[in-house]
């Protein structure tokens, strides 16, 4: 997908974001996080070779920007 094409979706959910209630807005966020604890193990693991294969190609400050431990899930 182009970064074109990810703004396009990204207004579209704009505006359906925008009307929807507080507690679908929570319930959206929870169901995320509940997500990414699910599933914690398989994106430290894509992390961890996305930062291994950008290794000299990007700055060490971009990295560390970049690097995903259990505790930056969490927060």
């Amino acid at each position: 997908m182009t970064t074109i094409e990810l703004i396009k979706k990204a207004k579209t959910s704009a505006s359906a974001i925008a009307r929807a209630t507080t507690e679908n807005k929570n319930a959206a966020l929870l169901a995320m996080a509940k997500a990414l604890r699910q599933n914690e193990a398989a994106i430290l693991e894509a992390n961890r070779a996305d930062l291994e294969a950008s290794r000299g190609k990007i700055s060490e400050v971009m990295s560390d920007r970049l690097l995903l431990n259990s505790q930056r899930i969490e927060g």
